[in-house]
Parts: C-alpha cells; structure tokens; sequence
C-alpha cells in the first residue's frame, strides 16, 4: 500500500508553522532529574539504577512523553480566545531577533531490569528537534499583505532554521562498581525520518515600475527529506512532491542511519552524599535517503489585480493571512530548483552535559542543586536547579524545585511519582506555572508516562 500525492503548500506551511509553534531553547530531559525513581530517569544519566528487583515495561505513547517550550513570546500573542489569531499582536511581542528551538520524545516502547549489580535497558523512541533564528520584519509582509510595499524596495531580513526527526533505538546498561560507584552507557542507533536544513534564506520586496509588478523575493537555499519523492513538470515549470511512505517504513529500515551515545557516573563519597554526571547525545543524524538540495530560483510576482491587504477585513483587496500565506506556499512551487541529494548530511545532535550534587538529610527527605548546560548549533542554554525530593510512605515520591534559565527567568518545579505492586504512574516539571496556563507562558516544560511492573521471581 502506497500514498500518492501531498499538496505542496501544506509541506511549506508545515515547516514555517514549526519556526511560529516552537520558540525556545530545549532539552526534554530537564525535569527527569526531579525523579530518580522512576526508570525513564535513565535518560538523565544512563548510570542511575532502578529502585527495585521488578521488570518494567512502558506501553506505546504512554510510557513516556517529554517535551519542552521555552518562547520569547506566549502562545497566546498569535492565538487568542476560540483559536482566532492576530498577526500584528504577534509582530509587536516578538523580539527584533527571534530564536525558535523545540525538542520532544515519544517512547515507543520501554523495557527494564534490574539483576544484581546490572540495570538493563531497552527503548525505541520518535524524537524531534527544531531550532532556528529569524527577524522579526519577515512577519511584516504576513500582516499587511503585498499592496501596501508596491512602489517600495524593503529588506525584510534572514532566517535560518533546522528540524530533524528521527527514531532512537537504545540499549543501556548500567554496573554498580561498588558500593559507592555506579556508571553506565547507552549507545543508540538513530533512523532519520525527515529533516529541514536551511541557511540564510532572505525575504525582500522589489517594485518593477516598468510592468507594474511588485517581486517578492525569498532568495536561499536549504534541504529538505522526508517521506516524498520530487516531480517535476517542465510544461509549467512547475516541482511537486509527491507522497513516498510505505507501512514498512515505520519499522527499521537501514536508511538515513545515524549513532549516538550517552554516558554517566554516580559517585557516593558517604551516605549522605551523592555527585553525579552525565553526558547525553554524543553523535549524530544523517539524511541522503528521499532528501532533496532546494534552491530559490525565480521571486513570485504579483501583479495589480494581484495585490492584497491583510490589515483591514472591512477594506478592499482584503485576504486573511492564513488564506494568503496558503496561496504563497503553494507558489512556491514555481520558484525553486530541485536537485536529488547525492551525498550524505550529518547533522551533530544537541550534546547536553549534566552535573548534579545531593544530600540525603535522611531515608525520606534529601536535596541539592543540579546542572544542565546544552549546546546546539552555536546556540548555549544553561538550566540550573535546586530541588528537594521526598518519600511519602512506600508508594509516593514527591520532588519541589526552582529553577534558572540562562541566568533569566526564575520558575518553581514539581514532580511525583506513584508506584503500586504492578504499575507505576509519573508527572514532572521545572515550570509547573507554565502547565497551569500553557497559552499565556514563555515557557513549558512536561515529563508524564507509566509503567507496567513484573515480578521476577
């Protein structure tokens, strides 16, 4: 069974809708620390062993789902009450330079145990990252439409911006040395599945008086791969993409490989004290299989009759925004030149270094600091936390923090996990105001999942 065709402008709109959505530096594994009793705590540092003798096993999508905003602007500066949006709220809250980053995880599948001194573990996971930087004038033209820039020449700025999608397979295991030493490794295979590279793409406006046409000109170029396949039709001058997908794609198919590792230490010097590190991510993704290099080759055109306002809804030539940003997309089409990829791209992940300190001031209660300092594509984000992180009875681990962005924004953390004889129930956050009211926060951040628990004896 195969599909057949995909519009060309839900695949541009796809991609600029990723660079309006995330906007934030992130790292899905910020607020894991906040429960090291639980086994997806594993994806903090790979060292850390699971709390009891039983098999674990996560469902799909429920044993894990983690992902992180941190926005120089709310959600709610493009969407308003009911889903209505206003793109000139948007203009005036952004920053004259705006940075769009994003991360996430879906687990798959989770399996682990304990066997004496060994912690074994087995996930498959869908994983994302986004990250890009833009200025905030190209938003202009969305707001106001072509008609108001004819008879003018604007430079409207650039834009970078990379997306990739892959699955993670993991193997982990961890080995406590003695008694008070414990380390451990995860390598990972990676199986890439789209990707959107591109490198100062610009956006300007061009008055040609001499055919009274106003040219708008993205100008760049940038790669593209995913599930489709390029067509092109010479008698229009015209690339379609067409659909690529296939049921079996969705297990491991040897293409677009990529290989990472992660590796921890957890060191007590007494009984009260504990250090750990971790290193995550250490490696790479690749794409060669249906990826496509795309270069801007022609400006779109638009004359009289042609032009548009999206300011005034009550005034001539008016064209919602969304409604002329799905005409652009589609236009596109006529602009560019498709070339297959001929060799392979690899893109380094975000490699994320975490250090963390803690006390134990009894068998329930303990606390400490923890830092997670990442580094992706010239783009540093630092998160420092401390947290404190208690047992109620032999069920309920509770976890309270504060946390520092880049030496910024203060914001309270919460985390609690609730483990029974066969299941076990988690939720964690180092901003819980920003779950309470998503929309109107800069910043969100969820870890939430269960698992199934087996005996083993």
């Amino acid at each position: 069974m195969r599909l057949h065709f995909v519009r060309m402008k839900y695949v541009w709109c796809f991609f600029f809708f990723l660079v309006i959505a995330f906007k934030g530096k992130t790292q899905e594994t910020s607020s894991l620390f906040l429960l090291p009793g639980i086994p997806q705590s594993s994806v903090f540092n790979p060292a850390l062993q699971n709390k009891n003798d039983k098999l674990v096993i996560g469902l799909p999508f429920l044993s894990g789902i983690n992902g992180i905003w941190n926005a120089n602007v709310p959600f709610n500066a493009l969407f308003s009450k009911g889903f209505s949006y206003n793109v000139g709220r948007l203009y005036d809250e952004l920053k004259p330079l705006g940075e769009a980053n994003a991360s996430g995880r879906l687990s798959m599948f989770y399996a682990s145990l304990k066997h004496n001194d060994y912690t074994f573990r087995l996930s498959v996971s869908e994983r994302m990252f986004a990250n890009g930087i833009f200025d905030r004038d190209i938003v202009k033209i969305i707001r106001d439409g072509t008609e108001p820039y004819y008879g003018t020449n604007e430079y409207f700025g650039e834009a970078d911006f990379h997306f990739q999608y892959f699955r993670e397979l993991s193997f982990s295991v961890s080995k406590n040395i003695w008694e008070g030493l414990d380390i451990g490794i995860a390598p990972k295979i990676l199986f890439g599945r789209m990707g959107f590279d591109a490198k100062e793409l610009s956006l300007s406006v061009e008055t040609d008086t001499e055919n009274d046409v106003l040219l708008v000109k993205p100008e760049g170029s940038f790669l593209m791969s995913g599930p489709f396949n390029h067509l092109y039709h010479p008698e229009f001058d015209r690339s379609v993409f067409l659909a690529d997908f296939y049921p079996g794609d969705y297990f491991f198919q040897p293409r677009n490989l990529g290989f990472a590792i992660d590796w921890g230490i957890v060191y007590r010097p007494n009984k009260f004290t504990e250090l750990s590190a971790s290193l995550l991510d250490i490696g790479f993704t690749t794409l060669k299989y249906n990826t496509f290099n795309v270069d801007f080759a022609e400006p779109a055109r638009y004359s009289e009759e042609d032009f548009y306002q999206s300011t005034n809804p009550d005034g001539e030539n008016y064209l919602e925004p969304r409604e002329a940003l799905l005409i652009f997309s589609d236009t596109v089409s006529y602009l560019i030149n498709v070339e297959k990829a001929t060799e392979r791209t690899l893109t380094f992940l975000p490699v994320t270094l975490n250090l963390s300190g803690k006390y134990h001031f009894s068998d329930k209660v303990s606390g400490g600091i923890n830092n997670q300092f990442t580094w992706f594509r010239n783009q540093p984000r630092n998160l420092f936390a401390a947290f404190i992180q208690a047992r109620t009875g032999r069920r309920v681990e509770l976890a309270g923090s504060l946390s520092v962005l880049n030496l910024s924004a203060v914001r309270p953390g919460f985390g609690v996990s609730w483990t029974l004889p066969k299941i076990q129930f988690y939720f964690s956050s180092n901003n819980i105001l920003g779950i309470i009211q998503p929309t109107s926060s800069k910043h969100l951040n969820l870890s939430v999942g269960m698992n199934l628990l087996f005996d083993t004896e």
